[in-house]
């Protein structure tokens, strides 16, 4: 009897450990590098996030975003863990492209981080390329879809009102 519930609670330990995601390769997306313009104002629809919040992760996090310039949902595809909760679903970001500094910068591990010594630094970092997409499989339904697709990540320009 002991090793009967020893196994079932080993099972449930074990299941509940097996992250809930997967991935799908980049080459199922639509990719569009004009399908948002670096800095437009957009509302966030749907974050994949993924299964780790660290700087080494191998896989995009998938956003579903809308332009608020032209109405248009899109894919952004980002190497960043923003955070976003439910709480972020009114508010207005800014999309930052792949050739922005500050895309650049967030994307960065702190140890290369104090590398950058000027401005003329953060031209030369390239982006990481990565070939996975994470994807939580209970939401296919809004993930899998044929909207354009833009690499990048989104953030908030805040103004100093001093």
């Amino acid at each position: 009897m002991n090793r009967i519930i020893f196994i079932s609670i080993f099972s449930i330990l074990l299941l509940t450990s097996c992250s809930k995601y997967k991935y799908w390769d980049l080459s199922k997306f639509n990719m569009n590098n004009k399908a948002l313009e670096d800095g437009e104002e957009i509302k966030l629809l749907y974050s994949s996030r993924g299964p780790q919040s660290d700087m080494t992760q191998d896989y995009y996090i998938h956003l579903i975003v809308i332009s608020q310039k032209t109405g248009d949902t899109v894919n952004v595809l980002t190497p960043v863990h923003n955070e976003l909760s439910m709480e972020d679903k009114d508010t207005v970001f800014n999309f930052f492209n792949e050739n922005n500094a500050v895309f650049k910068i967030g994307q960065m591990d702190s140890e290369n981080l104090k590398d950058i010594k000027s401005a003329d630094d953060i031209d030369k970092i390239k982006s990481k390329k990565l070939n996975k997409v994470a994807r939580d499989p209970e939401f296919d339904y809004l993930a899998d879809n044929t909207y354009p697709t833009i690499i990048g990540m989104i953030g908030k320009f805040e103004s100093n009102k001093e």
